[in-house]
């Protein structure tokens, strides 16, 4: 009951230098790595792109403030994986080694029975609660001891957000169990 899995990752990737977002999109056309690459700049103020990584394709978005935020990965290593395809398609203009860090960890975990989310908004108070069934089917909590915030579902399903490691979601997780227990919630 106490695991979770990973169903998205937000990592970036700094290059530590400003970009030319004009020059990268032609670079990055020339490669047959980025299945798409959009830059706009009257729409967007980065490059949208999508690199190709195994049979999917992942959304990059590069800033001329020298980063790219990458969504979409699903473990520590397609991240890795991804961030060293960008780093090969950028290296006529890297100077130094770009770093990487995760930002954002989305990860689900599973409680083996139906929670009542209007005991839940009860019982852990309307200052941390946002409960609207009519607008969201699940129950937002945003715990007092973290930046983490938890999407609750009537099914058991919880969306942890708001940590950068899977021990750290692991953690919120037991912690959210905990509470639930406390409260008389579970079984």
């Amino acid at each position: 009951m106490s695991e979770v899995i990973i169903a998205n990752i937000v990592g970036v990737l700094d290059f530590h230098r400003e970009l030319d977002l004009k020059a990268v999109a032609d670079l990055l056309e020339s490669t047959d790595t980025v299945s798409e690459v959009n830059y706009s700049p009257a729409e967007n103020h980065w490059l949208q792109t999508r690199f190709k990584i195994d049979s999917e394709s992942k959304y990059v978005a590069f800033y001329r403030s020298g980063t790219c935020a990458i969504v979409g990965c699903n473990s520590i290593q397609k991240l890795n994986e991804l961030s060293e395809r960008i780093i090969d398609s950028m290296s006529p203009v890297i100077r130094e080694n770009p770093t990487l860090e995760v930002k954002n960890l989305v990860c689900v975990g599973e409680i083996d029975q139906n929670l009542n989310l209007e005991r839940i908004a009860i019982e852990a108070g309307l200052e941390q609660i946002e409960y609207e069934p009519e607008q969201f089917p699940g129950l937002i909590y945003r715990a007092t001891n973290s930046q983490a915030v938890y999407l609750i579902f009537a099914s058991g399903k919880v969306v942890i957000t708001g940590t950068s490691t899977i021990d750290g979601a692991e953690q919120l997780f037991r912690d959210l169990i905990g509470e639930l227990s406390e409260w008389g919630i579970l079984d």
